[in-house]
């Protein structure tokens, strides 16, 4: 069982002459804890409510939190409640085919999704074992990203350098107009990795995976998925690394710190001013020039 989201409902519950009603079922009694915890009234604006099927009865509405689960050996949506009275009412064929849907669409219902459903099974969940990432396609902060669904856009999204995968083409970059370096890699860095070919984008400054998709067990269940995976991430670091050397860019140590913040890169091109006829105030001036990015505070820790 893979635990997905948990949700408010209000459980409308009919009765009339000593008879309850919720749903389409009908009860003789009801535990008095419950009927004692009962609202007189459902006039609740962004309650998400379960209605009886029965007509002119009078009403009380009942809160209840139901925990919703992906069984992973049945290939099922499951709903689970901490009070066993409402675990069958909840499960029932009644409550998927009227209520499910409703339950599912009111949750995601502000929720941004890639509507291509994803290979994600039971297998990819036992092995990358994922987190729950809620409104992932609204992190705002993308600095130093790798972006591998070009259905991700990332025009508004924070960030002094980021990165993406396009065609087959070797490294390049460029600075846009509002100074960010946008780094452009060649498919070669992917390898044939079922994380990899279910990722949006990864952040490669901590190695989360983070996953966008509806899910095939129903249309209006979106998984949102976080997996931290940093032996993926260092073997995908490798091959950017090799191919911004490769590229012979004059740029390319700067290039490399922007990756991977590793000072080393820094220390180099200070050593190659020392041996440059041109001042370290005048090469810098021209780094800043092309990458439009001040690197005084990384220079000044050195």
């Amino acid at each position: 069982m893979f635990y997905l989201f948990s949700k408010s409902i209000l459980v409308e519950i009919g009765f009339k002459d000593q008879i309850y009603y919720i749903g389409n079922e009908k009860f003789n009694s009801i535990p008095d804890y419950l009927l004692n915890n009962c609202y007189s009234s459902g006039n609740w604006n962004r309650a998400l409510k379960y209605k009886t099927a029965i007509n002119e009865v009078d009403k009380k509405y009942f809160m209840l939190d139901v925990e919703v689960y992906w069984n992973l050996t049945s290939k099922k949506i499951e709903l689970i409640s901490k009070i066993f009275f409402f675990s069958e009412i909840i499960n029932s064929k009644h409550f998927r085919e009227t209520f499910l849907n409703t339950l599912l669409t009111h949750y995601f219902k502000h929720t941004l999704k890639i509507l291509k459903p994803k290979e994600i099974n039971k297998n990819f969940i036992k092995v990358y074992k994922p987190e729950i990432s809620k409104d992932n396609l609204r992190i705002n902060n993308f600095d130093n990203f790798l972006v591998l669904n070009e259905e991700i856009s990332f025009k508004n999204k924070k960030f002094k350098s980021i990165n993406k995968v396009e065609g087959k083409d070797a490294f390049s970059w460029n600075v846009n107009k509002l100074n960010q370096i946008v780094y452009s890699f060649s498919h070669e860095i992917l390898e044939k990795d079922t994380l990899l070919k279910n990722t949006d984008f990864i952040d490669l400054n901590n190695s989360l995976f983070y996953i966008n998709s509806l899910s095939k067990l129903n249309k209006n269940l979106v998984l949102e998925f976080c997996v931290y995976d940093k032996k993926t991430r260092d073997k995908l670091m490798q091959k950017m690394i090799k191919q911004i050397k490769m590229s012979n860019d004059s740029l390319a140590n700067w290039h490399l710190f922007n990756l991977t913040k590793d000072i080393k890169y820094l220390k180099i091109e200070l050593s190659k001013i020392s041996e440059n006829i041109i001042s370290p105030e005048e090469y810098l001036k021209q780094v800043y020039s092309k990458l439009k990015r001040n690197y005084e505070k990384e220079l000044l820790n050195l």
